[in-house]
């Protein structure tokens, strides 16, 4: 019961950043703060990631298990699963260094 309430409120707080996003971008875009756009574009690509990518991530990894294949680039499948574990935080670290390099200069214009 606690795992399907708990399991509920992570969906609705993804939604909710999601929309977020989406209201940040749209501000960024009337403000015309490209920094601020792409920040909010890739914090977007980043939750759409999270959502699509496990699943799609599971599958292939079970199919390598079952072929006994060889995961790309010549990795073995524990490489291959952290290599992929730091797709989104390269994602989010991009993003951040946008957004600082955009609030730079835009305080520095200010000044």
């Amino acid at each position: 019961m606690v795992s399907i309430v708990i399991g509920i409120a992570g969906i609705m707080i993804s939604i909710l950043m999601f929309i977020l996003f989406i209201i940040g971008l749209w501000i960024s875009k009337i403000h015309s703060f490209k920094h601020g756009v792409y920040f909010f574009l890739l914090l977007i690509i980043h939750e759409v990631y999270s959502f699509i990518a496990p699943p799609l991530i599971q599958k292939y990894i079970d199919m390598l298990m079952i072929e006994n294949k060889i995961p790309i680039m010549g990795m073995t499948l524990g490489e291959f699963v952290a290599f992929l574990s730091y797709i989104p935080k390269i994602i989010v670290l991009i993003a951040f260094i946008c957004l600082i390099f955009g609030l730079r200069r835009f305080w520095n214009l200010k000044v």
